[in-house]
């Protein structure tokens, strides 16, 4: 149990801190049923070099780095519809054993996106809801001509910020929550909300935090049952009223809950 733990909470300690896992040693085997296949073959960028502001709200992410409001600008003018994420018929997921061809399963891995993104065309600078570009005239004179080229650096953490509004920190997401993302911050390829995406960004992380409290509330019930209690009880006399394990001494015994 306890051991299990502990990997469990490294696990959770590395998704709140997006921090990236190291790359698996896979066997043949494995590697060919792996749904995600592009797992570890590239560097994490800390990085971009993006002059500008930082994305606002960026800190309720927990970010490891600073994410340049370039850097997500570079990712959204790269997204155009569900579509322009993956392709979402011909993912590792629908080729498994055993899944139905009329409907398989579409799972689209955070490192698979990653990929696509860095390897997509980029569209043109969107504009906020008054027509202006985000982030000003200043920011897209800086930046354009940067983002706009192909292979053009962009930050792991302005990556991850982007799939987690549809991912909620999960590894992997599913096209419709991809549509309903970007029907509400991308509805074309021309415009971009980033007040919606930074609301549905903060939210997406909070499911993660929510998760992990979670956890370790149960952990905490678990062991104060199991261990914390019946030691107090036996050796201290305090009661602290979790489980029934161990027995007090009725004389001396304190009662706190």
């Amino acid at each position: 149990m306890i051991p299990a733990a502990i990997v469990a909470n490294r696990s959770m300690v590395r998704t709140l801190t997006n921090q990236r896992p190291e790359k698996p040693d896979l066997t043949d085997e494995q590697k060919r049923r792996y749904l995600d296949p592009t797992y570890g073959a590239a560097d994490y960028i800390e990085n971009s070099g993006a002059a500008g502001p930082a994305l606002p709200g960026a800190a309720l992410l927990l970010p490891p780095e600073r994410i340049p409001l370039a850097d997500i600008v570079a990712v959204v003018g790269r997204l155009d519809g569900v579509g322009s994420v993956a392709d979402w018929a011909d993912l590792p997921s629908t080729r498994q054993p055993k899944v139905r061809a009329s409907n398989p399963p579409m799972w689209l891995p955070r490192a698979t996106f990653k990929a696509n993104i860095r390897k997509a065309r980029f569209l043109g600078w969107p504009d906020d809801a008054s027509g202006r570009p985000v982030g000003g005239e200043e920011l897209r004179s800086a930046e354009e001509r940067r983002i706009s080229k192909s292979g053009a650096l962009i930050g792991d953490a302005a990556l991850d910020a982007v799939f987690d509004t549809w991912a909620g920190g999960a590894a992997v997401a599913t096209p419709d929550k991809v549509e309903k993302q970007l029907r509400s911050w991308r509805p074309d390829s021309a415009k971009f909300s980033l007040t919606k995406f930074t609301s549905a960004a903060v939210s997406g992380r909070s499911l993660v935090a929510i998760a992990a409290l979670t956890f370790i509330a149960v952990q905490a019930l678990a062991y104060g049952t199991l261990f914390v209690a019946p030691t107090l009880r036996v050796f201290f006399n305090v009661d602290i009223g979790l489980g029934e394990m161990g027995t007090c001494d009725p004389a001396l015994c304190t009662h706190l809950f």
